[in-house]
């Protein structure tokens, strides 16, 4: 087995690291006795595919007050420390940013005192928006000074950066919260998503390109009916797919994403979609008549109104988890399962095949020279 790899890139071998986890997953397939067709494979660029990397600062005891980046590698109970000034998976404007903010940052004692985390956000045209993470009360005043000119001095070496500070009850933005994404599908479609500092989003972008693009292949001809999305986040799938569909409803129970989900909607001039906050087994609730909840009627939401015909999950590793969320998934007549762990996918496959049949499958190479991989499953009912 090939050691994964934490802070560098192996492009020489980066095949038989994806040839390892494909047939540890098609293994995973077999032995659940999932009847499934020939994968669609979708291979990551093998350097500079991420699009958010996060580091922990050690200050170094040095007359200069230097710090550097830091990894973590488990090794048994311990934690091995890495120091790194670069990171080779990262997109260039990340790398970029490392440096500068390591050389210009230590002019700015507010900005670096106490400092013990850097988030790093980029989009593919190189907009950053870099999160700092503090241990201390900071003086919003005089940090936004020095972050405005820490800000000058990235804008001066070429690079489009916003600072937004993390204290215990506080948050502070210098510039914006966000950077800017285009996702093109290999249908010629064009999406533009706002992606936000302190929400998930898919780190490689070259690789969600392909996974959009495979869940819009697999809800062809649905135009006379509606989709349900469960685990909408910020709204990807959900910008994605929702001209193929007459009327779509998205759900996600996490209040930043969902926030962010409708801006993508509005970025993007959707009219045929709402959104509530609502769980999985609350739409179901919903659904069945179970519960009436106030925020379906705010969102002036009749589910009555909904022909569901597709419904697009995309849950945490830990996946659907119990029968009440398989037994509501089965009911639809097309599912689009888009899982981030092949084990508890193989899992809830083994009940969701009683009454549907793996139609396509694929998998994602989101986290190259790791074990772990993203699969997408298109269930059609028998």
């Amino acid at each position: 087995m090939l050691k994964p790899l934490l802070f560098t890139v192996d492009p020489e071998n980066y095949s038989a690291y994806l040839d390892e986890k494909i047939t540890a997953a098609r293994t995973l397939f077999k032995d659940a006795g999932l009847a499934a067709p020939q994968p669609l494979i979708f291979a990551s660029e093998k350097a500079g595919f991420r699009q958010r990397a996060e580091f922990c600062i050690f200050h170094e005891q040095d007359e200069d007050d230097t710090f550097s980046y830091v990894m973590f590698e488990k090794n048994g109970r311990e934690r091995l420390r890495h120091r790194i000034s670069a990171f080779p998976m990262a997109s260039p404007a990340i790398n970029r940013a490392m440096a500068l903010l390591a050389e210009k940052g230590l002019k700015y004692r507010e900005l670096i005192f106490s400092l013990f985390q850097a988030e790093f956000l980029s989009s593919q045209a190189g907009q950053l928006a870099i999160g700092l993470d503090y241990h201390r009360a900071l003086d919003e005043k005089l940090w936004l000074e020095q972050a405005s000119a820490l800000r000058q001095d990235f804008l001066a070496a070429g690079l489009d950066a916003a600072f937004i500070a993390h204290s215990r009850k506080q948050r502070i933005v210098c510039g914006r919260d966000w950077v800017l994404e285009t996702l093109d599908t290999d249908d010629g479609k064009s999406f533009r998503l706002y992606e936000c500092d302190g929400t998930f989003t898919q780190p490689n972008t070259g690789v969600a390109r392909h996974m959009v693009s495979f869940a819009r292949s697999c809800a062809a001809d649905q135009a006379e009916r509606d989709l349900l999305e469960l685990y909408c986040g910020s709204g990807t799938f959900t910008v994605c797919l929702s001209d193929l569909f007459r009327k779509a409803l998205a759900t996600e129970v996490a209040r930043t994403p969902a926030l962010t989900a409708r801006r993508n909607l509005e970025a993007n001039g959707i009219t045929n979609v709402k959104t509530a906050r609502l769980s999985a087994d609350e739409i179901a609730q919903a659904m069945d008549g179970v519960r009436e909840f106030k925020r379906l009627k705010q969102e002036k939401i009749s589910l009555g109104d909904y022909s569901f015909s597709t419904l697009l999950i995309d849950p945490p590793r830990c996946g659907l988890s119990d029968g009440r969320a398989l037994a509501f998934t089965a009911r639809f007549d097309r599912v689009i399962y888009i899982s981030c762990n092949p084990q508890t996918l193989c899992s809830d496959l083994k009940t969701l095949t009683q009454t549907h049949r793996i139609e396509r499958l694929a998998f994602f190479d989101q986290f190259p020279y790791t074990p772990h991989l993203e699969s997408g499953v298109l269930l059609l009912k028998k």
